[in-house]
């Protein structure tokens, strides 16, 4: 029972700090376009969420960083990839 109640808390933390790390690259990706594009293009400063939606849309879009190739049954990531050519 007491591992239980472990892993609950720890999954509880892990996901508290996934969200402030979610919240502050948002925080930081909406300054840095709101310091930005108004000025050089003359468009309109972003809110939280818009600035949220806008990394979601290019995280589904440009795939978030990680590429996933199928080799046969085999799911191979690019960094196995990587690591197999050193």
């Amino acid at each position: 029972m007491e591992s239980v109640v472990g892993t609950l808390v720890g999954a509880l933390i892990g996901l508290i700090i996934g969200l402030v790390i979610i919240a502050l690259v948002t925080l930081f990706f909406r300054w840095i376009w709101n310091m930005t594009m108004p000025e050089v293009f003359g468009i309109k400063a972003l809110t939280f969420w818009q600035a949220f939606r806008v990394l979601l849309l290019a995280s589904i879009l440009f795939g978030g960083g990680t590429r996933v190739i199928e080799r046969g049954h085999e799911v191979v990531t690019t960094d196995t990839i990587e690591n197999a050519a050193n």
